[in-house]
């Protein structure tokens, strides 16, 4: 992010370009609106980031351009069970478990996740690809306290 809070404009057009993609001012908006994402953004979200520059984009157009940086490794779909589909930026690999009873949403260590794609590998002889996953479960305050 540069000192307005827009981001380095020059540095994502040069991550798209390295991704083999166009440079357009709504793709550069949308990476510019993941990128500055505290979470996750579902479409709408990303449209209201995107609307201040480009209010012509439509929802079709967004949905494309984050299944295209999908695609190419840029951004990563995220479902959390409620039904909403979100995205953010393809950085890491990293897990969740969302609260079925709160809705709390929980970063969960993936090193746990290694150790459990190493065993499948050595019983089942696969190899899991482990970028993003979204467990159910119950956070620990609602663990203790729903039967």
């Amino acid at each position: 992010m540069d000192a307005t809070g827009n981001g380095d404009v020059a540095e994502l057009k040069r991550v798209l370009r390295a991704h083999g993609l166009r440079v357009t001012g709504p793709r550069v908006a949308v990476l510019q609106a993941l990128d500055a994402a505290p979470s996750h953004l579902s479409v709408e979200e990303i449209a209201r980031a995107v609307g201040e520059c480009y209010p012509a984009v439509d929802r079709v157009s967004l949905y494309r351009t984050v299944e295209t940086f999908e695609a190419h490794g840029l951004a990563v779909r995220v479902e959390l069970g409620d039904r909403v589909l979100r995205w953010e930026r393809d950085r890491h690999a990293h897990h969740h478990m969302e609260c079925r009873h709160c809705g709390a949403v929980i970063e969960l260590e993936i090193g746990h996740f290694e150790r459990l794609a190493a065993a499948l590998a050595d019983a089942y002889g696969v190899r899991v690809e482990l970028r993003h996953l979204a467990l159910p479960g119950l956070c620990a305050g609602c663990a203790s306290s729903v039967a």
